[in-house]
């Protein structure tokens, strides 16, 4: 039960702890000390006491010791356990360390958590902890709690997001922070007993994210990392190859960042492919010219991990045509305000930076940014506006979310662009097709849409015929450039686009649940001239194709060509 005191946030029954927990030193040698970047520390108040258990069971290859009291403010967290542990027991300390406090908050002084904050991190720093991990307070609505709950939580309640908002400006200060975003999964219920103390279930999920961000802190890619792929010469793609059709993925990125894939061998351009927000799993399609020793790199201003995935590639007698990385526009630069929802922004993309006026098709980054609400994003060339909307981006609140397509330009040379609510908008050219390719780039078509009925089970596959189609031709083409769309999805999971009758290890989309996500393709037909479809969770699934590539482009099963988490190229 929570009760007020010295206004303080206070569990009554809890036991405080303040010995090792070290679930895998349990079943080592006598004797065995564990290597430093194989310790864990954790402090913690009452909340993270639920898992004082469940933390070291979720770690077993890590010695895990917790340190905890109910009802401690951070600076006291700092006092009680860290100094003390710095002293008289330095040896539990190694480079990772886990702070889940914060729930009890010096709302009439906000400087004073910040201070606290700061000086846990430098007090952390001298003990040698090279990494710090913070975890968010659960922000819970209220139809998942129960109505006392509700009631009781309102005095504290209030100031949790404030919490959040100060340990999201820390990593900004400090580079060695990251946040295990407990607010971000916890809005759900069976979690807690209350609004925010741990069930048996809470304990398993909360230690499942602190586990999950121990590991992912340990290895990924520093920021401002450049990682080299090979991908010519291998898996299909002849060593001749101009360059490859990929997909780009960063997952559980420290912070706000960017991701941009160039050929090696030249300066890293201005331009980026993907925007990702802190702790976010996002991919985004991208055709990236083969440079240096056949590679193609990657550079990530942030920490995080990435994974790359090869679709095809463009071979050497093709007419693609790349250019430098070019900004075409971005609405930051011209308005003081987001562009406004529904107002059309038309955008040169032909005749300006290179770039034929007659080009067929232009291969294009549109980015969605500074949103308030969630909504999608349309575009088409601005003499074919379509008959219903098809989203090229889906984007959520406070989040910049990119997409690739070939878009074909209107007489004019334009396209044009709309969002559902207000948003800015930012739209990067990487290179075109000239007039006379053998291409066939038209406005969004809709293939399939399964929204109709119930959503596709797991595992199912949807097939899509691709030749025939309105306003497209009916060859049988190399590869289809398609939007895919997982809507109201039943869980966190991916989504992959292929070759019918081919198997594929690689993802085209990564989802969360009750979100519509949408990431272009550039998939090669299989049996029967179709592509495939297949979700690893339920969900409904929604298929666009916007050109069909005849010559000078081949598809491939999609393969894996990079993957930091597993240091395999």
């Amino acid at each position: 039960m929570l009760v007020a005191a010295s206004m303080m946030l206070v569990i009554v029954a809890a036991t405080p702890l303040g010995d090792t927990t070290a679930a895998a030193a349990a079943s080592a040698p006598a004797g065995e000390v564990f290597a430093a970047n194989r310790r864990v520390y954790m402090m913690t108040d009452s909340v993270g006491l639920g898992a004082k258990e469940a933390v070291p069971a979720a770690l077993p290859e890590y010695q895990v010791t917790v340190d905890g009291m109910p009802a401690l403010f951070v600076e006291q967290l700092e006092s009680k356990f860290l100094r003390m542990r710095m002293e008289s027991s330095p040896q539990v300390l190694g480079d990772i360390a886990v702070v889940a406090g914060g729930y009890n908050y010096p709302f009439w002084d906000p400087g004073r958590f910040d201070r606290s904050i700061d000086s846990m991190i430098a007090a952390l720093e001298q003990a040698g902890v090279e990494h710090i991990i913070w975890v968010t307070l659960r922000e819970v609505d209220p139809q998942y709690i129960s109505a006392s709950a509700w009631k009781q939580v309102q005095p504290y309640f209030w100031y949790f997001p404030t919490v959040n908002q100060h340990l999201r400006a820390a990593l900004g200060r400090h580079g060695d922070l990251t946040l295990a975003d407990w607010a971000a999964i916890a809005n759900q219920p069976g979690l807690t007993y209350d609004a925010i103390h741990l069930t048996a279930a809470g304990a398993a999920t909360y230690s499942s994210l602190i586990a999950d961000t121990v590991r992912n802190v340990a290895d990924a890619l520093p920021g401002g990392t450049t990682s080299k792929v090979t991908v010519a010469g291998i898996n299909g793609v002849p060593a001749d190859a101009r360059a490859v059709a990929v997909n780009l993925t960063v997952t559980t990125p420290r912070a706000n960042g960017f991701l941009t894939a160039y050929p090696c061998g030249i300066d890293r351009p201005a331009t980026s492919n993907l925007n990702f927000e802190s702790d976010q799993t996002v991919a985004v399609s991208a055709i990236v010219d083969v440079g240096l020793d056949r590679q193609i790199c990657i550079y990530n201003s942030e920490r995080t991990h990435v994974v790359v995935d090869v679709d095809g590639y463009v071979g050497a007698g093709s007419d693609y045509a790349t250019i430098s990385p070019t900004r075409l526009a971005d609405t930051r630069e011209t308005s003081a305000v987001v562009h406004p929802a529904g107002q059309v922004l038309a955008v040169p993309i032909a005749g300006v930076s290179g770039i034929p006026r007659d080009a067929a098709g232009v291969a294009i980054t549109v980015t969605i940014s500074d949103t308030t609400s969630s909504g999608f994003a349309t575009a088409y060339p601005c003499d074919s506006p379509p008959a219903i909307p098809i989203a090229l981006v889906n984007y959520i609140a406070d989040t910049a979310t990119p997409n690739f397509t070939i878009a074909r330009p209107a007489a004019d040379g334009s396209l044009c662009i709309a969002t559902s609510t207000p948003a800015s908008i930012i739209v990067d050219a990487f290179g075109y097709l000239p007039a006379g390719s053998s291409v066939d780039v038209s406005a969004a078509v809709r293939l399939a849409d399964t929204r109709a009925g119930e959503r596709l089970p797991a595992g199912t596959e949807l097939v899509v015929p691709v030749g025939g189609q309105p306003g497209l031709s009916s060859s049988t083409a190399a590869a289809m450039v398609v939007g895919v769309t997982a809507a109201s999805p039943r869980g966190v999971g991916f989504v992959v686009a292929y070759p019918c009758g081919a198997a594929s290890g690689s993802s085209t989309l990564n989802v969360v649940p009750d979100r519509a996500t949408t990431n272009t393709a550039i998939v090669a037909p299989g049996a029967n001239g179709a592509i495939c479809v297949k979700s690893n969770i339920a969900t409904h699934l929604l298929v666009d194709i916007s050109a069909r590539i005849f010559r000078g482009f081949q598809g491939l099963t999609p393969w894996r060509a990079y993957d930091s988490r597993t240091a395999a190229s």
